[in-house]
């Protein structure tokens, strides 16, 4: 009984999330993205990734275009990859995906990583993770705040999208957006990355403590050559985004 009213209550909170992003879709004037052939303005990213390779897999052509426009860019990884598929020791896994972490940023040109080191698929959003998310966007103040969209179908992904949209809220931001990795948005935010595509797949490559990089390397580079549909400008791959207006963020409660 008490189990049957506990995953009702979690159903109908899931329920209200889903619904909420639905009602700020459909109140969208055009459901046409705007396409940015640059990246969107700002000087100082923060980009922030559930685990090291999301960076790279769902805003890593965007943030390579930040860093050609003299931006500084800062990637924070939420989790210790400690889950991953391998018969390395925690230890020695968790150092190598921040190796490799440090590899991909070089590659794209991010200047700052900064490991968080929750525990790899048991993200929760509570005060503590909140707490040390707000004291980053505190500490280097940015403009322009990069988290995974927040229906996408990984719990960590989840928990990130909810630590950070309460951290904006007690630290806002001139622009969020959301990106995606394992669920497609509507976007309303469209970027051209046909020069930094195989810049990606470069830094993609390099996490090779991932199981089956290769192939989700390629999975993305698709879903990357499929947005470029929205853009209707003649370019074949594109990032899709979905910016955060002030007001919605009032609307998500988690």
């Amino acid at each position: 009984m008490i189990k049957r009213l506990v995953k009702n209550a979690f159903a109908s909170k899931k329920n209200r999330v889903v619904s909420s992003y639905y009602n700020i879709v459909n109140s969208l004037s055009s459901l046409t993205p705007e396409t940015y052939p640059e990246v969107p303005e700002g000087k100082n990213i923060v980009a922030v990734a559930p685990h090291c390779d999301d960076e790279a897999l769902g805003c890593g052509g965007i943030l390579y275009k930040h860093v050609q426009k003299n931006c500084n860019v800062t990637a924070v990884f939420m989790t210790d990859g400690s889950q991953c598929e391998t018969d390395l020791s925690k230890e020695e896994i968790v150092q190598l995906r921040k190796e490799e972490a440090h590899k991909s940023a070089k590659i794209l040109g991010v200047h700052r990583c900064v490991f968080l080191d929750f525990p790899d698929r048991e993200l929760r959003h509570n005060p503590e993770s909140v707490e040390k998310v707000e004291s980053i966007f505190k500490e280097l103040n940015p403009d322009t705040v990069y988290v995974p969209f927040y229906l996408d179908n990984h719990p960590d992904h989840k928990a990130t999208a909810s630590i950070c949209i309460e951290a904006l809220k007690r630290k806002p931001v001139k622009n969020a957006f959301f990106y995606e990795v394992w669920t497609a948005m509507i976007p309303n935010r469209i970027v051209n990355i046909d020069d930094c595509i195989d810049k990606k797949m470069e830094a993609i490559s390099v996490y090779k403590s991932q199981k089956g990089i290769e192939k989700l390397g390629e999975q993305i580079k698709a879903l990357n050559k499929f947005r470029s549909i929205g853009g209707n400008e003649g370019f074949e791959y594109a990032e899709a985004l979905y910016k955060i207006a002030d007001d919605e963020l009032k609307k998500w409660n988690f």
